[in-house]
Parts: C-alpha cells; structure tokens; sequence
C-alpha cells in the first residue's frame, strides 16, 4: 500500500513540472525590434525676395551740345527713339531699319551712342548714309505729329567722328497734299557743327509726318551724316 501511495504520488509531481515547462508563471515577452527614428523636418526658412530698383537715366545735359536748356517732359517728340517707326527709302526703294553699314552702296540708317561723337552716352545720334553711287538722297516718313503753336524742332548737325561728309541736312514734311519743304542746312565736315533751334509755327495746328533727309553734295564717298539728339520741343504754356 505504500508502495502504491509513494508511486501515485511521484506520478503528480512529474506531471506537475511537465505543465509548469508549457505554461511558464508571468511569461514576460520581450521585443528585439529596434524603435522606428520619426524623421524631423527642418523649418522652413523666409528668403529675402530681392528689391526691383528702376533705373532712371539721367536728363541729357542739351546744354553740352549747344541747345538750349530744357526738360525732358518738354521733348514730345523724339526722332531717334522713333527712328524705325519711320519709313526710309532712297530713289531706288525702301530701307531696313536699323540699317547694315556693310550695304553702303544702298545706304542705311542707324542709331548711334554719344560717345561715338566725344559725347555724354545719354545723347542719342541718328546716323544717315545716302547712297554712294552718286548724287543721292536718303528720306524718312515719321509716324503722324500734331504740330502745336510754339513746337521747336531741335537737334545738331554735324559729320561723323572721323569721316569727311558733304552734305545737305534736309527739314521737310508730308501732309495731305504731298510733300511739303521746311528749310535745309549745308555741312561739310571742315565745319563747326550746326546748332539747330528752328521754330515750326508755320505749320501749327497740322498733323504731318516729318522728314529728316541728306543729300550727299561735292564728296560722295564719305556721307556719314549724323543728327544729335534730334527732337521737338514744346515749351509750357
């Protein structure tokens, strides 16, 4: 009987340790996964947005050239800056604008820096060069102008730096009934430049469209004709 008792009892004690290996007391699990890194995103920073400054050029000094004094709200009417909203032509047919000086024999028209003539870079020069194959003229039709008592028409005439013109600046105009002649100047290149204050009352109140021509004259090989800073003026009522 204890033999029975003592085998019984060794046989619980076995089980209970079979059970205790499957079903282990406060089982603790631990991970070996490595915690996920949350990616911090920079501020984002203000970038300074860069500042436009206009660029004002300065009033042409007139002053320089010999023209009177003036103000640039009184010039309303610029020949250069419309220069190739003009039409030009010569006897033979029109002219490209700006003009190719390597076609000298065609003529051309171009618009020249100051300092080209020894002068302050803000004064513009229109550049006209009538054909070289003789007594030729190079022409220009202006966009319509509506000429106001008082108007001026002002510039200065001169040859080129460095170049032997004989020419004939010419003032004309075309209206209604054709063309129409103001007054012209003669320029040889021995010459003091011409200062030009020409007074256009004589056609207030028409709208035309002016023409700036040169004839070449005595020496034709060279026509390089320039017109400083043509314009007109109006003064303040």
């Amino acid at each position: 009987m204890k033999k029975l008792f003592s085998f019984l009892l060794v046989g619980l004690l076995l089980s209970g340790c079979a059970f205790s290996r499957k079903n282990p007391a406060n089982q603790v699990t631990t991970s070996t996964a490595q915690p996920v890194a949350t990616a911090t995103q920079p501020a984002p920073t203000n970038t300074p947005i860069p500042t436009i400054t206009a660029t004002v050029s300065p009033t042409p000094d007139f002053t320089a050239i010999g023209l009177p004094a003036e103000s640039s709200a009184n010039k309303v009417f610029d020949f250069v800056d419309q220069m190739c909203n003009a039409q030009w032509f010569t006897k033979t047919g029109d002219l490209l604008c700006p003009g190719d000086q390597s076609q000298a024999d065609a003529g051309y028209v171009m618009k020249l820096n100051g300092e080209i003539q020894n002068l302050s870079s803000n004064i513009d020069l229109l550049l006209t060069f009538p054909p070289q194959t003789g007594v030729e003229t190079i022409s220009s039709k202006y966009p319509t102008f509506t000429v106001k008592s008082g108007d001026r028409f002002r510039a200065v005439l001169a040859c080129r730096a460095h170049s032997f013109c004989d020419v004939e600046f010419v003032l004309d105009y075309f209206d209604s009934r054709g063309q129409n002649g103001i007054t012209h100047w003669r320029y040889l290149f021995a010459n003091s430049p011409i200062v030009v204050d020409y007074p256009l009352d004589g056609i207030a109140g028409k709208t035309v469209q002016f023409d700036l021509a040169v004839q070449t004259k005595g020496n034709r090989i060279d026509g390089s004709a320039v017109w400083i800073a043509p314009h007109i003026y109006r003064p303040t009522p």
